[in-house]
């Protein structure tokens, strides 16, 4: 029975991984929809799961605190074309600690802080495990990228660039699916958030908030071309 079972375990085991949002870009109203219209919303998507979930999966159905999220971040966390970033498929540990510094005020942003702040620690860690195991499609773009722009931020994220611009997988992971709690996913955020977000970045480099190895110190070295064909290439990369 040993041998057995210990051939069946070796065969399961060889078949087997910003959330801040720039205020100019986001229409304010959608997240202070009243609560109801919002969950009428959430509940009229179907939620994905597994047919045969192991016993430690994420859980199932969202929880109650859900529609907090899905008003700004669409039903399953897949951002949007206008520059709502993708949360769906976040490491839990990065979302869990990107709302708890939202939360505490250590993290700015004037959408997300008083969000945040109504949230329960029961709260975080129930949105950060739902949406860590949310899958959907890509957010629709508003106009699709050439081919010229994908085939050059590819070129970017995978190899960095002459100017000492590191590869964006080099951080962020493989095909840029996450590394941990400290680097996100970006594989599939909207162009239009990575093209905010960078430029937030560059902003926080002027003012000489720059730290080494950091992304302000990258993004200060990226020119406005690059961030058009970062944001194109990783807009069309699914994670």
């Amino acid at each position: 029975m040993s041998a057995t079972l210990h051939r069946i375990c070796a065969k399961v085991s060889s078949a087997g991984f910003a959330l801040e949002s720039s205020p100019a870009n986001l229409a304010w109203w959608r997240c202070a929809m009243p609560f109801w219209l919002i969950c009428l919303v959430a509940l009229s998507f179907p939620l994905s799961a597994s047919a045969n979930p192991p016993a430690t999966s994420a859980p199932r159905t969202a929880p109650a605190s859900v529609a907090v999220c899905t008003g700004c971040h669409g039903p399953q966390g897949a951002g949007s074309a206008a520059g709502m970033p993708r949360i769906a498929g976040m490491d839990p540990r990065y979302l869990a600690h990107a709302l708890a510094m939202f939360k505490a005020g250590t993290r700015s942003s004037d959408i997300m802080q008083p969000i945040a702040r109504t949230l329960s620690d029961a709260d975080i860690d129930a949105l950060s495990t739902y949406f860590s195991s949310q899958h959907p499609a890509l957010a629709a773009s508003q106009q699709a990228p050439s081919p010229q722009l994908i085939t050059a931020g590819r070129t970017l994220a995978m190899h960095g660039d002459s100017n000492g611009v590191a590869a964006c997988f080099a951080c962020h992971g493989p095909g840029g699916t996450g590394n941990g709690q400290r680097f996100p996913s970006i594989a599939g955020e909207p162009a239009a958030f990575v093209v905010n977000r960078l430029h937030e970045f560059q902003a926080r480099a002027r003012a000489g908030n720059v730290k080494p190895g950091s992304m302000t110190e990258v993004a200060s070295r990226l020119t406005d071309a690059e961030i058009r064909e970062a944001s194109a290439y990783l807009s069309v990369t699914s994670p």
